[in-house]
């Protein structure tokens, strides 16, 4: 690489270990390798390009990024380059037959966005009023009917209502008595609205990172000039101020409020769940409340304008990248990372000590009494192998054979066992 091929021109080792230069006396270590972070490195090694910008007459480095292919994405493009193209147009005089085109493709891009906030919104509101809200209200009345059935006025617990109580099928599966479990699901959840909040972070210092310019026609740069008439791939090269915070406040700051908003209201629903698998289905339902915005890009754009969106990309100049750049490049990732960890980290546990207002914390006690229960609702009541109708006597006929106070579950089991020794005893006989 011709980077690493610098870094062994600039040194070599002597018998003393020092390191020689090519043009002046032996360097340390140290020296050579201080040396060897301000050399420019290819740009097979930083991801650079050169690009000739037509505005400037001149060429210049930078690095690339993608914009993401959803609604969001379609409405940054539409406002960066279709007004900037309207702009253009307008200008030059061209005819309604021309203009119309551009027109309509601003129109779907940025309406794509608006049934997106507005699809987005309204779900999330109708789900916090007929889903979430209920769904606490469930969870809440199963655990003061459990406080009011099994414990006295001072607390102490009724062994003999807890013994006799209808409700433990019901009051054991709630999710929040199970802390593992629960916190497990809650942690993918923060993780998964992590993924989409780093997502607008990026987007924005994208954004922030684009050199300004003072006119609307500078703004983009074609690949091939093809200009603005011909379109193709194109880069976005300069932002106006207004451009600028339009593109933050339209696309990047409405991605965010969503993003944590679902977070809460995530939260909120997962801890209310009544049963582990309900909690298992909420994830997945919120899940697609999030990826609405990827559901309208892929089912209503034409494939030429997501194509046009493809072809869009972010282009930030810079000066040639040394590996002390690229270090320092990791280094703020790295920081970055970490940050987001804390502040995740951080609003789970304020969520579940003091934001969440579904259950108390401390489940300890409903946790103790329904271990009994919870093993007995996960123990199938047959494990025999159907083969040559192994699991048939698991399922007796008829009501009358259970007497004598064992429930269904024990005698089956009982019984299932019984046949299963009459079953190996005639098998001997044989």
């Amino acid at each position: 690489m011709a980077g690493t091929a610098a870094y062994s021109e600039l040194k070599k080792e002597d018998d003393s270990g020092l390191v020689a230069s090519r043009d002046g006396p032996p360097l340390s270590p140290k020296s050579s390798y201080q040396q060897s972070l301000l050399e420019e490195l290819d740009d097979a090694l930083t991801g650079q390009h050169e690009v000739f910008i037509p505005s400037l007459g001149l060429k210049v480095w930078g690095t690339q990024s993608d914009l993401d292919e959803n609604a969001y994405g379609a409405a940054a493009v539409a406002l960066i380059k279709d007004i900037t193209k309207l702009r253009y147009q307008w200008q030059a005089g061209v005819p309604w037959a021309g203009i119309s085109l551009t027109v309509v493709r601003l129109s779907f891009a940025l309406g794509i966005m608006a049934a997106n906030l507005i699809f987005q919104g309204l779900i999330l509101w109708y789900i916090w009023v007929f889903v979430v809200n209920p769904s606490v209200r469930n969870v809440q009345e199963l655990y003061a009917n459990f406080r009011a059935e099994n414990f006295d006025q001072h607390g102490n617990l009724r062994a003999d209502a807890w013994e006799e109580y209808a409700g433990k099928g019901d009051v054991c599966q709630i999710t929040m008595s199970s802390r593992p479990f629960y916190f497990g699901i809650l942690i993918l959840w923060a993780l998964l609205m992590l993924d989409e909040l780093r997502k607008s972070q990026r987007v924005a210092m994208d954004i922030m990172a684009i050199k300004p310019v003072t006119k609307l026609t500078d703004q983009l740069c074609y690949s091939k000039d093809e200009g603005f008439e011909h379109g193709g791939s194109c880069l976005v090269v300069g932002l106006t101020p207004c451009m600028r915070w339009s593109v933050f406040f339209f696309v990047c700051v409405p991605r965010t409020l969503i993003g944590l908003a679902l977070l809460f209201m995530g939260c909120q629903w997962l801890s209310s769940a009544a049963s582990f698998s309900d909690m298992t289905l909420n994830a997945m339902a919120l899940e697609f409340v999030k990826n609405i915005d990827e559901i309208l890009y892929e089912s209503i754009l034409p494939r030429q304008l997501k194509q046009d969106i493809a072809d869009t990309n972010v282009f930030k100049i810079e000066a040639r990248k040394t590996k002390k750049d690229l270090d320092s490049a990791e280094w703020k990732g790295y920081r970055r990372t970490l940050v987001w960890i804390v502040f995740m980290i951080g609003w789970l546990g304020t969520y579940a000590f003091v934001v969440q207002t579904v259950l108390p914390f401390n489940l300890t006690e409903l946790n103790t009494l329904c271990a009994a229960q919870r093993q007995e609702s996960q123990t199938p009541i047959c494990s025999h192998l159907t083969w040559q109708g192994g699991s048939e006597s698991c399922y007796p006929y008829g009501r009358h054979y259970f007497a004598g106070g064992d429930t269904p579950h024990h005698y089956i089991q009982h019984h299932a066992d019984d046949q299963a020794t009459s079953h190996h005893h005639a098998f001997h006989h044989r």
